[in-house]
């Protein structure tokens, strides 16, 4: 009897231990990691450090808080315009749609093959957010995306915004640096000079003696070096204050040979207080090359039409296109000071 009864108690219990684990497995997800597989927007935008993007054809990028612009991008200053809109996506991304289940399959196909990653990490390291966003809907209103770790993809927006967000994230290596170059506060100024190589008159040196300054000319020309005036020097400095260049071309190898061993038209060297200085390397570039003939003398002149200055800035690491008109508002000589 006694027998009987415990082996009907172990059959019980057993049996309660499968029920348990078999209710268990196939129990729905909760709410809350129902939500989890769905959030995407990081609102508390202050909270994130650090934000890595990758692609699978290798480009990736992480951006940390820091810098003069804010953020640095692989350990460079970041690109402040493409930021405020990467952080606008990264606060206010929300699904727009939940997908059918005839267009899953074909979702995670795009995300797992053309599908970029981003991870947003607070200061300790901690991992805030994790997706991945794929291709633009049909009608370009939406994106493609899923949870890192989840199944299920989504369709997300930003609803202030028309088109794919993705391309908030796919700029790769000095596409996301910054443009800014020239930060010049007239007030911190200690140095300022632009040599020209071939113009040597126009050359000079401006420095700063207490609430003094002082233009010099660069060569031995025979000017006289005078003490000028502040207004002077603010007047000059002005167009230095935020002076963007045009794009980096580390890449553009037949510009950088043509240059090699050539003078530059003008070195530009800024030093303020407590900053290392700063040097711009300028060369032109030149087309359409014509030539013209003096009818009475028979001389010929050649004209060449500027098309685009280059530059080597951050201590010749970086190879640049500047735009024409923005340049030549640069280029002031020693006779601006008199």
């Amino acid at each position: 009897m006694n027998r009987t009864l415990i082996l009907l108690l172990a059959v019980l219990l057993l049996g309660g231990i499968a029920w348990w684990a078999t209710s268990s497995a196939q129990k729905p997800a909760s709410a809350e990691e129902r939500a989890e597989i769905r959030r995407f927007g990081y609102q508390n935008f202050d909270e994130v450090h650090k934000i890595f993007v990758a692609d699978r054809k290798g480009h990736n990028v992480t951006l940390v808080r820091g810098g003069i612009s804010g953020w640095l991008a692989d350990g460079k200053p970041a690109n402040d315009n493409i930021m405020k809109n990467l952080s606008d996506a990264v606060q206010n991304m929300d699904i727009r749609s939940l997908p059918t289940e005839k267009a899953k399959p074909n979702m995670v196909k795009d995300l797992a093959t053309n599908g970029i990653l981003v991870q947003l990490f607070d200061k300790e390291g901690k991992k805030l957010r994790g997706y991945y966003l794929g291709s633009g809907t049909y009608d370009e209103l939406g994106t493609n995306a899923i949870v890192e770790g989840s199944e299920e993809p989504y369709v997300v927006h930003l609803p202030h915004f028309t088109g794919n967000i993705r391309q908030r994230f796919t700029h790769w290596d000095d596409e996301w640096r910054d443009k800014v170059y020239f930060r010049v506060d007239p007030e911190n100024i200690e140095l300022f000079s632009i040599e020209y190589p071939r113009q040597r008159n126009k050359s000079f040196k401006i420095t700063r003696d207490g609430d003094k300054y002082v233009a010099a000319p660069f060569y031995e020309t025979g000017q006289p070096v005078r003490e000028v005036s502040r207004a002077a020097v603010e007047s000059a400095l002005v167009r230095y204050e935020k002076y963007y260049i045009n794009r980096y071309q580390n890449n553009d190898k037949e510009g950088i040979e043509a240059v090699k061993g050539i003078l530059p038209f003008a070195t530009i060297t800024v030093k303020q207080a407590g900053s290392e200085a700063q040097e711009m390397r300028v060369f032109p570039k030149y087309t359409n090359h014509t030539f013209t003939q003096d009818p009475k003398t028979g001389a010929v002149t050649e004209q060449n039409g500027l098309e685009s200055y280059n530059a080597y800035i951050n201590n010749g690491e970086d190879w640049v296109l500047l735009n024409v008109e923005t340049a030549q508002q640069l280029f002031i000589g020693f006779d601006s000071f008199q």
